[in-house]
Formats: structure tokens, C-alpha cells, sequence
């Protein structure tokens, strides 16, 4: 669950992780299931982080009929057991086992330091199986009931800070980002400001969600005191550390300094087949090779990410997330067509896909369609990330048009926007016209410092019209996939064949072939042609 390091020197840490277990095991040799339970409640995290086999190997001594009486217990060996990839229905089954213990009448007087751990475990249980959503009732009974601790059973728990850390990630990946951040700050807040303090794993989750929302002074001044605080270069580069580098390597890449990007990527001591947090790694690391002008290599490490992660990356969230990376990646490889088929098949919607859909149509040029989906996106609440692209966007729309008042009022939300959240990524990724024009009716609004404190360029190029497939030699396409009967391919789109055949002529021309098998070849190279789900 976490492996934030906690205690002095190297050999006193070990010294009392080990005397965690010597604690749970002398209680299990000897019968002693409270003293169990009161071990693991006072070394959990030492159990699980440093002695997670032994841990294991110990608790499976315990007989059933007690487990179901102690769900402290259960719920750290079903904790211990889902590490094991083979074996996470039998964790399951041990996680089902300490919930009704937890809810069952004989354990109505548990204590609150006992309830508490087990909720958060509960929380962390549904995140890890894949079921975040579940997690969200016992997440917030965890901190309510964290939150109305005593100051002697605080004192008790000594994991504090790491406890409300466990279920804010929780919350996090429930989709409750602004319950999340409380949960965090509260973390911090319970942390000791000595050296080294338990609670980095708040802090880093803090900076690095400010920083993918788009809120850079916040991010900033949460980098700052990770960089200086009470902590330890471990902490920093661990598990508990990834979202303090994330947000490291996006305060660069918003300087648009690809290098500084990779170095605090390359900081994190993590594995990519197993660490939770593989998204948002996966979409940094894609945005630092962008930045780059690798938008190949980018792809390529998209596709080894969701190919490592098997059915992980076909959940919807994974999807969407990795799908919005896709499509601008093929956007910077100059396939709007292929952007465009992702962003449908992938995408939820939300702000997000129509934001996506809006980069597709500018790059595409149809300036109409852009501006309809960004009227849909602001329709809710925006992140500082998504109300700075959707401004860029629309201003780099309206001013393809005659100027109106409108034209100069976006212009100056935007410059707004930029200079209050210090976002300057929304602008690169403009196509380089579009970006010159931006750039132009900014300065003319008194915003131009915005575009000059950073080497500002494009990272899209500019689209070529005339080599884009249109949606009906799109769809010609997709029946030439199932047939090379011009006479079937005109009777499913239900046009003469005379038709078909000019259209054929123009889809081999754009894709530079002229025969069928290439054209299909290309076709899924671009990835024009994906089975829709």
C-alpha cells in the first residue's frame, strides 16, 4: 500500500520494522489475537512495506473462525495477498471476510483507531481490485472517522498522515479530486515538521494534482517545501514521491524544457508493469517526448504502456486519458484523421473529448465545429488546464475569422488565464499559424509578456487540407475494408457507382496509393480504420 520511509538512519528503520514483526509474530506463536491485532494496528505499514512475504506467510497461521472475529487481521493478510497477481480472488475473499467482521453487532465497540484503519484499508482494497467507485462510502467513513480521533488515540496512531494519505488516494481515483485534496491537506497538516516526516505522500499527491489541473503557482509552491521540507530524497524518488516528480517534470515542460522534464522523470524508483499511478507516469512521460519533438517515440511508449498493462488499459478511464494523449500525438504527427478516430472511440464524454474534438476541428480547419464543442465544454466546471486550452483554442478559431468584440474579449481571457495559472503548454499546442496569430493579438491586448518568458513554439504542425480524407471517402474506406466491389461498396452507401469510383481515385491519391491492399495498409497505419468497441 505504501512504502513511505519513516524513522532515522537506514539501521534503525530496519531495526523497527523489524520489531513489527517479531511483535506479530510472538502474538501469533502464542495464540494471542489481540496482541495480533495490536500489533499490526501499530506497525502496518512497516509490515506491508518491509516484511510483506513474512507477513503473510505469519498471518496465514491464524485459524478462520478467528480472522472472522479480528478484521484488523483479515484485512491485512487480503492486503498481502493481492500483491500476489494470481491470487487476488483469494484476497478478495479475505477483504469480504474483514468488512462483515468490521459491520457485524460483537465488533459494534471496536475502536476507533481499529475502524478507521479498517475503512481506509477497505478503500484501498476496492481501488486496488479495480473497483474505485466502490471505494468512495468507506473512504469518507475512513476520514470522518479519522477527523473525530482524540487527541490520546491520535497519539495511538502514529501513521496518521500516511493513513489519510491511503485514502485520499482512494478518493482520488473514485474521481473525487476536490474530497481528495481536503483528505491530503489534512495528511499534511497531522505530519510532524521534523525531519523525517511521514506524510510526504500528502504533499507529492497535492503538487502533482495541482500540476495536471493547470494550477502552477499552487503546484509551485508545493514543489517548494517538498524540495526543503522535512523530508528525505527517498521519499522523493519512491512510490510515494511520483506525483512530487510528475509535477516536477510538468513546472518544466510548461517552460517548454523537455530535458529538466526527463530528469526528474528519470528520478523515480518505480516498475511500470505494477505501480498504480501508471496513467498519469504514462502521459507525462508522452507530453516530455512531445515537448522533445518525438511524438513517434511518444506513441510507441502510449501503445508498450497499455500493452504491459493488459486489461488495465482497457478500463474506460484508462482509455479516455491515454486516448487524449493518443489523439495529440497524432495530431504532432500530422493525422488529424487518425486524432479524430481516436478521440470517438476512446473518449468519454465531458470537457475533456470536447476539447479534443475542438483541437481536431482546428486542425482540420473547420472553425465552426471547434467553436460549437468549446461552447459545449464550458458548460461546467473547468479545470485552470481545461478553461486555458479551451480559451486558446477559441481564440485561435475566431481570429481565422473577421474580428468582432468577441474576438478580442476571448483574447484577453486567455491572456488572463495564462498569466494568473502560469500555464504556457496551451499555446504550443496551437499549429504554428494559428499559435503566430495567438501570439500577435495578445500582445495587442497587453498580454504579450505571457508569450515571451518562455521559448515559446508550436508543437503542431500546420494542417494540410487537401490530403485529409472527408467523412464520406472515410466511409468509402471503411467498406473497402470488407470488399473491392465497387458495386457492393456503392449499394452499402447507397450512391451510384460512378461515385464510388471518383471517390476511390481521390482516397488513393491523399493516402499516396493506388491499389486496394495499400490503401488499407495505410489506412491502419494511420490508424484511419480502428474497429469501434
Amino acid at each position: 500500500m505504501d512504502d513511505e520511509t519513516v524513522g532515522g538512519s537506514e539501521s534503525e528503520r530496519s531495526s523497527a520494522d523489524r520489531a513489527a514483526l517479531d511483535a506479530l509474530k510472538d502474538a501469533i506463536d502464542a495464540g494471542d489475537w489481540d496482541a495480533a491485532t495490536a500489533a499490526v494496528r501499530t506497525g502496518w505499514f512497516q509490515l506491508l512495506s518491509a516484511h510483506g512475504e513474512a507477513t503473510r506467510l505469519l498471518l496465514e497461521r491464524i485459524p478462520v473462525s478467528e480472522l472472522r472475529v479480528h478484521p484488523l487481521l483479515a484485512m491485512l493478510l487480503g492486503i498481502a495477498y493481492n500483491g500476489l497477481g494470481f491470487h487476488r480472488v483469494r484476497a478478495l475473499r479475505y477483504f469480504v471476510t474483514a468488512v462483515r467482521s468490521a459491520r457485524s453487532p460483537r465488533n459494534a465497540a471496536l475502536s476507533p483507531v481499529d475502524r478507521a484503519l479498517i475503512r481506509s484499508a477497505e478503500a484501498s482494497a476496492y481501488r486496488l481490485i479495480g473497483r474505485p467507485g466502490m471505494a468512495v462510502g468507506p473512504a469518507t467513513a475512513a476520514v470522518a472517522t479519522l477527523d473525530g480521533l482524540s487527541d490520546d488515540d491520535r497519539q495511538q496512531l502514529t501513521e496518521l498522515p500516511r493513513i489519510y494519505s491511503q485514502v485520499g488516494v482512494s478518493l482520488y481515483y473514485a474521481g473525487e479530486i476536490e474530497q481528495a485534496m481536503e483528505t491530503f491537506a489534512k495528511g499534511l497538516a497531522a505530519s510532524p515538521t521534523t525531519a523525517p516526516s511521514p506524510g510526504f505522500s500528502n504533499l507529492a499527491m497535492l503538487a502533482g494534482i495541482h500540476a495536471l489541473q493547470g494550477d502552477l503557482p499552487e503546484a509551485r509552491a508545493h514543489v517548494e517545501y517538498a524540495r526543503t521540507g522535512p523530508w528525505t530524497d527517498r521519499q522523493r524518488k519512491t512510490y510515494i514521491g511520483t506525483f512530487y516528480r510528475l509535477a516536477e517534470a510538468i513546472l518544466a515542460l510548461e517552460r517548454l524544457d523537455a530535458g529538466a522534464a526527463r530528469e526528474h522523470l528519470a528520478e523515480m524508483e518505480h516498475d511500470p508493469r505494477t505501480i498504480e499511478h501508471w496513467i498519469a507516469v504514462a502521459r507525462v512521460e508522452a507530453l516530455a517526448l512531445l515537448v522533445d519533438g518525438r511524438p513517434g517515440d511518444a506513441l510507441a511508449g502510449l501503445e508498450a504502456y497499455a500493452s504491459m498493462r493488459a486489461g488495465e488499459a482497457r478500463s474506460p478511464a484508462a482509455r479516455n486519458d491515454l486516448g487524449r494523449m493518443r489523439a495529440l500525438q497524432q495530431l504532432a504527427l500530422g493525422n488529424p484523421d487518425a486524432a479524430s478516430v481516436i478521440v470517438e472511440r476512446d473518449t468519454v464524454a465531458g470537457p475533456d473529448q470536447h476539447i479534443a474534438r475542438a483541437r481536431v476541428h482546428v486542425s482540420l480547419g473547420r472553425n465552426g465545429s471547434a467553436l460549437s464543442e468549446l461552447r459545449a465544454a464550458v458548460r461546467g466546471p473547468l479545470t485552470a488546464r481545461q478553461t486555458a486550452e479551451a480559451a486558446a483554442l477559441e481564440a485561435a478559431a475566431l481570429l481565422r475569422l473577421a474580428p468582432t468584440s468577441r474576438t478580442r474579449g476571448v483574447v484577453e481571457h486567455l491572456g488572463a488565464v495564462l498569466e494568473r495559472t502560469e500555464q504556457r503548454l496551451a499555446l504550443a499546442l496551437l499549429p504554428a499559424d494559428d499559435l503566430d496569430r495567438v501570439v500577435a493579438a495578445l500582445d495587442g491586448v497587453g498580454y504579450g509578456q505571457v508569450t515571451r518568458d518562455v521559448p515559446l513554439r508550436s508543437l503542431l504542425p500546420v494542417a494540410e487540407p487537401e490530403l485529409l480524407l472527408t467523412d464520406r471517402e472515410l466511409a468509402v474506406l471503411a467498406e473497402l475494408m470488407k470488399t473491392g466491389s465497387v458495386a457492393e461498396i456503392a449499394a452499402a452507401l447507397v450512391v451510384s457507382a460512378n461515385t464510388v469510383k471518383s471517390q476511390l481515385r481521390s482516397v488513393y491519391r491523399k493516402l499516396g496509393v493506388n491499389n486496394r491492399e495499400d490503401a488499407i495498409a495505410v489506412a491502419l497505419t494511420r490508424n484511419l480504420l480502428v474497429e469501434r468497441d
